[in-house]
C-alpha cells in the first residue's frame, strides 16, 4: 500500500530507470531498421538537387527568357550607382508613389492615371520606408524580365515556334534599342504589354469558362496599368468581336462581347476621370497642314526606329499568320497616321505608338531572321550571301545594345542621339547626365541647409523628383513644370515666399531646351556644370 501511495505521489523508485530505459529499448527499431530510415532520408535529401536540376532543365528556355532581359536591364541600374535612370521614373513615379501613400490624392485622380503601378509601389513603400528610388531601381528590370519571358510564352504557345527559336526571338527583342528605351521609364507600358502578351494565345483559343475569365481578367489589368495598352488589349477584342458579327456567329460575338465588357468599362472610367480631373481629352488641335516636327515625330521617328530591322520584317511578314499581330500592327500604324490629319489629331504624341509597335514588330524581324537562316536554295545568290551576313548581324544587335546601355549621354553613339526629345541618347541617365547627378544630390543637401519660412526652391520637372526623393518633407517646394523659371517665380511671390532658389546648369550648358538662366538668378554655388541660384530683385 505505501509502494502504491508513493507512485502515485510520483516517487519514483530506485530501479524505475532500469525500467523506463527498457521500454525505451523495446519501443526502439532493430538496428538494421534503423540505419535504413536514415539511409532513405540521406537519399531524399540527396535527391533533392537532382530534382532542382531536372526542373532547371525542363524551363530553362523560360528561365532564360526572363533571367537575361533581367541582367541586362540590370546593368544601367548597376552604372549609375544609388540614383535612379529614367525620366518619367523620377520626374512622375516617384512623386506621385509619395504623394499618394501620404494620401494627398483623391480618387479620382487615382483612377484617371491608370493605377496599377502605383498599387504595386505604394504597399511596397509602406511596407519598407525606403527611398522610393529604390523600389523602382528593382522593379525596372523585374517588369523588363517579366515582359521578354511573356514574349517568349506566346512565342512558344500562341505562334508554336520550337523552344530555342522563341528564345532567340524574344532575345533579339530584348537587346534592340526600341525595347531597350521602352524599359527605360515607360513601366506602366511593360507592365500592360505583359498582360496583352499573355492574353495573346487566349485569344486563339478561349472556348472554356475558364480561359473566357481569364482573358477577361488580363484585359482589364492591360487596362488598369497603362491607357495606351489598355487601348491595344481592347482593340484585339474588339477585332475578335466584329470578326464574329461579320461572320454571323452570335454566340461567338456575345461570348467575346462578355470578355471584353470590364475592360471596356474600366477603360471609360479612366477616360473620364482623367477629362474630369486633369482635362486630358482624347483630341488635340493640329495645323491644317503638316509641319516638319509632325512629320518628324510620327512618319521620321518610326522609320528611324525600325530601319534596321526593315528587311527582316518584310522576310517573316508572311511566316507570322497570327490575325492579334496584324490587327495589332495596323492599328498602330492607323494610329501613327493621323499625325497628319488637319485640326484635329490623337491627343497622345505619335512616336509612343512607333514604340508600341515595337513587339509586333520584332516578332515579324526574328521570323524573317529563322526563314533567312533556314533558306536551303544555293542556286539563289543573295540568299548565300545574306546568310553570311547572319553572324555580322548578331554582333551589331549585341554591340549597339552594350554602346545604348552603357555609353554617357555626353558620349552616345551619333545614330541614338536623333531623336533626343524623343529617344534618350543613353541608358545611364534620367532627367540629368549621369556626370551631374552626385552634384546635383549635394546642390539639394546645400539648399536643404537655406530653407527657412520665407524661402522656397522652385523647380524645373526634371529637378522635381529630385527634390522629393532627397529633401525632407517639410521641404518648401513649388514645381513649374516645363515653362521658364520665372513663371516659377511669380508662383513663389503669390504664395508669400520671399527669398527663392533654383538649381539648374551654368549658362551654355543647359539641358531640356534651356541653356541659359533667365536674368535675376545668381549662382550661390556651383558643382560641376550645375549650381544653386538665388533670384535677386
Amino acid at each position: 500500500m505505501a509502494v502504491r501511495t508513493g507512485l502515485l505521489q510520483g516517487n519514483r523508485p530506485r530501479n524505475s530507470w532500469i525500467l523506463v530505459k527498457g521500454a525505451a529499448r523495446e519501443n526502439r527499431p532493430p538496428l538494421g531498421v534503423e540505419k535504413s530510415i536514415l539511409s532513405f532520408g540521406r537519399e531524399k535529401i540527396s535527391r533533392v538537387p537532382e530534382g532542382l536540376g531536372k526542373i532547371v532543365r525542363s524551363y530553362r528556355f523560360a528561365l532564360a527568357a526572363f533571367l537575361i532581359p533581367l541582367f541586362i536591364r540590370t546593368i544601367p541600374e548597376i552604372l549609375v550607382g544609388p540614383y535612379p535612370i529614367g525620366w518619367d521614373t523620377i520626374a512622375f513615379y516617384v512623386p506621385t508613389t509619395l504623394d499618394w501613400a501620404a494620401g494627398k490624392t483623391g480618387w479620382v485622380t487615382v483612377l484617371g492615371t491608370a493605377p496599377l503601378m502605383y498599387m504595386l509601389s505604394i504597399p511596397a513603400y509602406l511596407l519598407t520606408r525606403v527611398n522610393p528610388v529604390w523600389i523602382f531601381k528593382v522593379m525596372g528590370p523585374i517588369l523588363y524580365g517579366g515582359m521578354i519571358w511573356a514574349l517568349f510564352r506566346f512565342i512558344r504557345t500562341g505562334l508554336k515556334w520550337p523552344e530555342k527559336q522563341a528564345l532567340g526571338g524574344a532575345l533579339l527583342t530584348s537587346l534592340y534599342f526600341v525595347t531597350l528605351r521602352i524599359s527605360w521609364d515607360l513601366y506602366r507600358n511593360m507592365l500592360g504589354l505583359t498582360f496583352i502578351l499573355l492574353s495573346l494565345p487566349l485569344l486563339e483559343d478561349w472556348k472554356t469558362p475558364r480561359k473566357q475569365a481569364l482573358l477577361s481578367i488580363l484585359t482589364v489589368l492591360a487596362v488598369a496599368s497603362d491607357q495606351l495598352t489598355g487601348v491595344i488589349a481592347l482593340v484585339l477584342i474588339g477585332s475578335r468581336t466584329l470578326m464574329a458579327l461579320t461572320k454571323r456567329q452570335r454566340t461567338e460575338f456575345y461570348e467575346m462581347l462578355k470578355i471584353g465588357l470590364p475592360g471596356g468599362f474600366l477603360f471609360f472610367s479612366i477616360a473620364y476621370a482623367s477629362l474630369a480631373v486633369l482635362g486630358n481629352g482624347p483630341v488635340r488641335i493640329q495645323s491644317p497642314l503638316p509641319t516638319f516636327s509632325s512629320l518628324a515625330s510620327s512618319i521620321g521617328f518610326l522609320g528611324y526606329a525600325y530601319l534596321a530591322l526593315t528587311p527582316l520584317i518584310l522576310l517573316g511578314l508572311r511566316s507570322v499568320p497570327n490575325f492579334d499581330l496584324k490587327t495589332w500592327s495596323i492599328f498602330c500604324l492607323g494610329i501613327i497616321s493621323l499625325a497628319l490629319l488637319p485640326f484635329f489629331g490623337p491627343i497622345v504624341e505619335s512616336y509612343r505608338w512607333s514604340l508600341l509597335l515595337d513587339i509586333p514588330l520584332c516578332i515579324y524581324a526574328a521570323a524573317g531572321l529563322a526563314k533567312l537562316a533556314t533558306m536551303t536554295r544555293p542556286s539563289i545568290r543573295w540568299v548565300g550571301r545574306a546568310q553570311r551576313i547572319l553572324p555580322i548581324f548578331a554582333t551589331v544587335l549585341i554591340v549597339s545594345a552594350v554602346l545604348y546601355i552603357a555609353l554617357p549621354a555626353e558620349r552616345a553613339m551619333v545614330y541614338y542621339t536623333a531623336f533626343p526629345g524623343l529617344l534618350p541618347t543613353s541608358m545611364a541617365q534620367d532627367t540629368v547626365p549621369m556626370s551631374d547627378l552626385g552634384n546635383l544630390k549635394a546642390l539639394l543637401e546645400s539648399a536643404a541647409s537655406r530653407m527657412g519660412p520665407q524661402t522656397v526652391l522652385i523647380t524645373h520637372q526634371a529637378i522635381y523628383g529630385w527634390a522629393r526623393a532627397y529633401l525632407s518633407t517639410s521641404a518648401h517646394l513649388i514645381n513649374y513644370g516645363y515653362s521658364n523659371p520665372l513663371v516659377g517665380v511669380e508662383m513663389a511671390n503669390s504664395d508669400g515666399y520671399s527669398n527663392v532658389l533654383l538649381i539648374w546648369w551654368i549658362n551654355g550648358f543647359g539641358w531640356h531646351d534651356q541653356p541659359y538662366v533667365p536674368n535675376g538668378f545668381a549662382p550661390e554655388y556651383q558643382l560641376g556644370d550645375l549650381a544653386l541660384y538665388v533670384f535677386r530683385n
